[in-house]
């Protein structure tokens, strides 16, 4: 079935929407927001709008998130055409008063209660404002993050390593050392790790990295994979992202904390009371594990 293609503003606003709550649920404005909130099929005569397609992203955004943004709204607009024809046969076969129906409506009502009503509270808290301010803070202000450029030989004992370590001391390159003692980096190029940043590495790779001078060699440092003589090559800051680049990053950041806040003292204020015992209990009682929200 041939289902037809959005306008290309619609196709980038779907693919980028940035979640405003975490858990996944993102903003389904963006259709009428672009001021095209169309009719793109009818089925048996009723509309499937963009805004419904935003809200099956809403959905099921997270498990689509490997697809390209065209592929994405067609396996949507699928989805919500087969949804449409399926629950059309169910009232057909005057199913909706069926109590497991009911209880359904019920959930997934007080599901769109919170989600609309949680997104509205988040948004009062994610302004320009408050992003500008944690991003001069939190990344113009702060130290510079650096990134290593090494180069290591690696081999399985201590003994090994020492063995290195005294005929590097005693005058040998680490080129040459690499050359005689690399075993599979057989050349000084093929020692390289490359520029990587410290938590890239296992701890005791990383620390010993970082606490070298350009040029140094490190004494044996003793990972999983063995043990390891390390050269750094040299140190260099890595770029800071600009306002643009760090915004869904500081977003996500405000609101996780924010929410959480938010959603302690609103469990305070609320009247829990377990009256009764589930699967998952402790010592008879239901573990109430409050949720991210």
């Amino acid at each position: 079935m041939f289902l037809p293609r959005r306008p290309a503003a619609l196709a980038l606003a779907l693919s980028l929407a940035v979640p405003l709550i975490a858990g996944g649920s993102a903003t389904p404005a963006f259709a009428q927001a672009e001021g095209q909130d169309a009719t793109i099929v009818e089925v048996n005569g009723t509309p499937i709008r963009y805004s419904d397609v935003a809200l099956a992203d809403e959905e099921m955004g997270v498990a689509l998130a490997r697809l390209e943004p065209e592929q994405r709204f067609q396996y949507l607009l699928g989805m919500l055409i087969d949804r449409r024809i399926v629950a059309e046969a169910a009232r057909k076969a005057k199913v909706e008063d069926h109590p497991e129906v009911i209880s359904r409506q019920k959930y997934f009502s007080e599901k769109a209660l919170r989600d609309f009503y949680w997104t509205q509270l988040m948004q009062d808290k994610v302004t320009d404002a408050a992003i500008a301010a944690r991003y001069e803070t939190e990344i113009v202000k702060a130290p510079p993050e650096q990134e290593a450029n090494a180069r290591h030989i690696l081999v399985q004992t201590r003994a090994e390593a020492d063995k290195i370590a005294a005929e590097i001391a005693g005058g040998l390159s680490f080129d040459d050392a690499v050359v005689q003692y690399g075993g599979g980096a057989g050349t000084p190029q093929d020692s390289d790790l490359g520029w990587f940043h410290r938590e890239e590495m296992v701890p005791a790779f990383g620390d010993a990295v970082f606490a070298l001078k350009p040029g140094e060699v490190s004494g044996p440092v003793q990972t999983d994979f063995g043990w390891h003589l390390i050269q750094l090559v040299d140190l260099r800051d890595v770029p800071k992202p600009t306002l643009e680049e760090a915004r869904e990053d500081i977003a996500r950041a405000i609101v996780r904390e924010e929410g959480q806040k938010l959603m302690e003292k609103l469990r305070a204020d609320a009247k829990i009371d377990v009256v009764g015992a589930g699967e998952a209990t402790s010592g008879g009682r239901p573990q109430i594990v409050p949720q991210a929200q």
